[in-house]
């Protein structure tokens, strides 16, 4: 009988079908209570599509609610060109539990980006 690897995976938060044109999105608060204080690591994954008319980043901040701290950010640049189901994923550091939102926000207004889903989520092996 082999071993296979366990991996715990927690879901922190999860999102679908936001369409960004110009305008930024702030998502609802969640609460997370696994950190890195709790071992593992802490992923950010979005799947999303663009169509757009010259460069532009797609940001996205994690917020802390009660002070509305930035505590992570991912920045995605896409050319002038139509993109279709790109996927990216990072490691974010959260150390404490607490209430944070997404804030989701185009670095120009010469387009769209649709974002398929995202995901937060802690594990560890």
């Amino acid at each position: 009988m082999s071993s296979l690897e366990q991996t715990q995976t927690h879901i922190l938060t999860q999102g679908q079908d936001i369409q960004l044109s110009g305008n930024p999105l702030q998502t609802k608060n969640f609460s997370i209570q696994k950190t890195l204080r709790n071992g593992g690591k802490i992923r950010f994954r979005i799947r999303y599509s663009a169509e757009l008319k010259g460069f532009c980043l797609l940001e996205v901040f994690l917020m802390r609610a009660e002070n509305r701290t930035q505590i992570a950010s991912m920045t995605i640049p896409n050319g002038g060109s139509t993109a279709t189901a790109q996927e990216q994923e990072g490691e974010f550091s959260i150390w404490e539990p607490g209430d944070y939102y997404f804030f989701f926000k185009m670095s120009s207004n010469n387009g769209k980006f649709s974002i398929e889903d995202y995901q937060l989520y802690w594990s560890v092996s």
